[in-house]
């Protein structure tokens, strides 16, 4: 071993905060960094990792503040897998709740230790052993219960016992035995890219070993790039920086991957030479989306579907890559069964003019998280009836499309005939033939008449005939003759239609 290799010094603890939502995350922060950072937050509710370093008894402490929220649990399992340790933190109101249980199975397979936070112990009508038997319950076995893990209680409003689980904390990472060594070159991970128009590529990352300066090489398994600048957590410019700081990170040719590993230097780089760096994937987030959506995908849109099941077209834009990931997946996973989403594209960076021909050319929403609208934008949106739809609020998104979905739910229809052939009209008496696309067609059933999508009229069937033999009934895919009753004169291409 080389001394440059051996010459390891203590680190301060990275940790991460989990939780179910609402049970004083950001507010254990808020209180600890003595700033407001639960009323800056849109809702109230934390939207992104973030990452701050804070100092106790002379010692620093950097920490991972992650969403409590059901929809954010990639971000939890990202903040586990960075942090060397982590404080569950549970309300001692409301006890072990959904994504506490989450927050619990995320610990235990990232093997990441961890300290339980009781909080809310100012409140009144609190349970303490409640939640501790919550807890226990769950598999957290707690010191002084024949367990190891150990507790405090706490309020994140009035302040009272945060100290002593700070101090519980240090101890806990003196225990783990951090180390790094300041002579290699900064390795770590990356929480968080996005596209600035005027900075260019931005990403916040954790270091976990030597230090990261300006001017090096630096590259992940996605992109690779050199650090033009270099800043605190704060914002603040720096040559250099150690473990376990955030680091903002500007110097990237393209997006990295969040939850990539990065590394700098010559030897760094040297060793991914065998790794081809890979670029973005169709359904990466990129900072620079194509300008028009493929011709293929607008015909299909524009095609008519025999099914007739509603389509809600979306283009997805979000600041940050973290965020874009989260508002897709949750979008995906709305239930329906009426109603197709079909997402075409998802990028970060604010709503440009080249969105909206993309979603005025294939009849989408646009849909922005935390983004801005430009002006060229805003207005060719209004010339061409574009809808965008933006909030800083993730779940108001989310009840935004479910509204447009609703709007397009319609009764489905139950069978549909396709007029191929009209044979005969006279007066209310008409004989046409066609083919059963979609359901049983019987004998006096009443339907209702479509041309290009839209209802014309009604008819009555009075006798259906299959080669010349009277029928009582026809299905799907079966050719048939059929007499009606209409005010309606029926065309070839309409389709009949029973709901």
């Amino acid at each position: 071993m080389s001394n440059k290799e051996s010459q390891n010094f203590p680190r301060p603890p990275i940790v991460a905060i989990l939780g179910h939502v609402d049970h004083g995350k950001t507010s254990l922060l808020d209180f600890i960094k003595k700033t407001n950072i639960t009323s800056g937050e849109a809702g109230g509710i934390t939207q992104s990792i973030g990452a701050y370093e804070i100092e106790h008894n002379g010692k620093k402490i950097t920490f991972i503040d992650t969403p409590g929220h059901e929809a954010f649990s990639k971000m939890r399992i990202r903040g586990a897998n960075v942090a060397d340790l982590a404080i569950l933190i549970v309300a001692a109101d409301d006890g072990v709740k959904p994504q506490t249980k989450e927050s619990i199975e995320i610990l235990n397979s990232a093997k990441t230790p961890f300290i339980v936070a009781i909080n809310k112990i100012d409140k009144q009508n609190t349970d303490i052993e409640r939640a501790k038997n919550d807890l226990m319950a769950n598999g957290v076995l707690l010191e002084g219960y024949g367990g190891n893990i150990s507790w405090h209680g706490i309020s994140a409003k009035t302040g009272e016992g945060i100290n002593e689980l700070l101090d519980l904390i240090l101890l806990t990472a003196e225990m783990e035995n951090l180390t790094y060594n300041p002579e290699l070159d900064g390795s770590g991970v990356i929480l968080e890219a996005k596209a600035d128009s005027r900075k260019g590529i931005i990403a916040t990352a954790i270091i976990k070993n030597g230090t990261l300066k300006t001017n090096q090489e630096i590259a992940t398994k996605s992109a690779k790039g050199k650090i033009k600048i270099l800043e605190n957590f704060l914002g603040k410019t720096s040559e250099k920086l150690s473990p376990s700081s955030p680091a903002i990170i500007l110097g990237f040719e393209t997006l990295p991957q969040i939850g990539e590993k990065f590394f700098t230097g010559f030897q760094a780089i040297s060793q991914l030479a065998d790794l081809k760096i890979i670029p973005p994937t169709d359904e990466s987030p990129t900072a620079n989306p194509p300008t028009g959506v493929p011709q293929t995908q607008i015909n299909e849109t524009r095609a008519q579907i025999k099914n007739t099941r509603p389509i809600l077209n979306l283009i997805l834009k979000a600041d940050v890559s973290g965020s874009i990931e989260i508002l897709s997946e949750i979008i995906k996973s709305i239930p329906s069964e009426n109603i197709k989403i079909n997402i075409f594209t998802e990028s970060i960076g604010e709503i440009t003019d080249g969105d909206v021909k993309n979603a005025s050319s294939t009849n989408a929403i646009i849909i922005g998280f935390k983004i801005k609208i430009n002006k060229i934008a805003e207005n060719l949106a209004k010339a061409q009836n574009v809808k965008i739809i933006s909030s800083e609020i993730i779940y108001e998104l989310i009840e935004s499309v479910k509204n447009e979905m609703k709007l397009l739910e319609k009764p489905r229809p139950q069978g549909i005939f396709e007029v191929m052939k009209i044979f005969s009209q006279k007066g209310k008496e008409q004989l046409i033939g066609g083919k059963v696309i979609l359901g049983t067609f019987r004998n006096n059933q009443r339907l209702k008449i479509t041309r290009a999508e839209q209802e014309i009229g009604n008819s009555k069937i009075t006798s259906i005939r299959k080669f010349k033999q009277k029928v009582n009934q026809i299905s799907i895919n079966e050719e048939c003759g059929i007499f009606l009753e209409s005010e309606t004169k029926i065309s070839e291409g309409d389709n009949l239609i029973w709901m």
